[in-house]
């Protein structure tokens, strides 16, 4: 089996480690999946609630890998994706689009900071498993969609959010956040593979 010269590993090491890769990767990665999340309208449960959504996924993985850099990248593409997907909304000015893209982007990093200062475990992320992947990933769709909605009583951006029921609340509550989840899940499993391929591929000799 072939394996990735060392001046390719080298360069990607530096690409990774760049000061700028960081952001790029939240920003790119949340915008390009926004651009795919745009096609799977089979999906959407009303304006702003998708039953998957999967730039939710990107922030996830901007956090684990980057931290807070990467979800300040992840804030400047919500800040654009939102400006475009929210921006003929009269209840929304930019202070409120940049509030929506603040909760989008640190809703995240907030969760796996606090699991890991729960389970203890060190800012190189040495002792995360795949149980506290798991507690990050549930808990910030939980937050994301509790915030998400609070914000959206005091702005309503569709009919849907002017005045619902108890039960109405629930149901788009609960949809934005199975969408987060599965969102987050679908990605997240999709890096394992990757990472295990390039693995098998790259990482041994023949």
């Amino acid at each position: 089996m072939a394996y990735m010269p060392s001046n390719q590993t080298n360069h990607l090491e530096a690409i990774m480690n760049g000061p700028a890769t960081p952001y790029l990767f939240g920003f790119i990665g949340w915008y390009v999946m926004w651009l795919i999340q745009l096609q799977l309208t089979v999906f959407d449960y009303a304006l702003g609630v998708s039953l998957i959504f999967l730039p939710a996924g990107i922030r996830t993985l901007a956090v684990l890998i980057f931290g807070f850099r990467g979800a300040i990248g992840v804030f400047l593409g919500s800040v654009i994706s939102t400006s475009g997907y929210m921006g003929h909304v009269e209840s929304l000015n930019f202070f409120s689009i940049c509030i929506i893209a603040a909760v989008s982007a640190f809703s995240s990093y907030l969760m796996m900071a606090l699991v890991c200062w729960w389970r203890r475990i060190g800012s190189n992320l040495d002792e995360l498993v795949f149980r506290d992947i798991l507690s990050i990933v549930f808990t910030q769709g939980l937050l994301s969609a509790s915030l998400h909605q609070i914000i959206y009583a005091f702005h309503p951006i569709a009919s849907e959010y002017d005045h619902p029921s108890q039960a109405e609340t629930l149901r788009l509550w609960a949809a934005m956040a199975t969408g987060d989840v599965v969102g987050s899940m679908i990605m997240m499993l999709s890096a394992v593979a990757l990472a295990n391929y390039f693995r098998r591929a790259y990482g041994a000799t023949s």
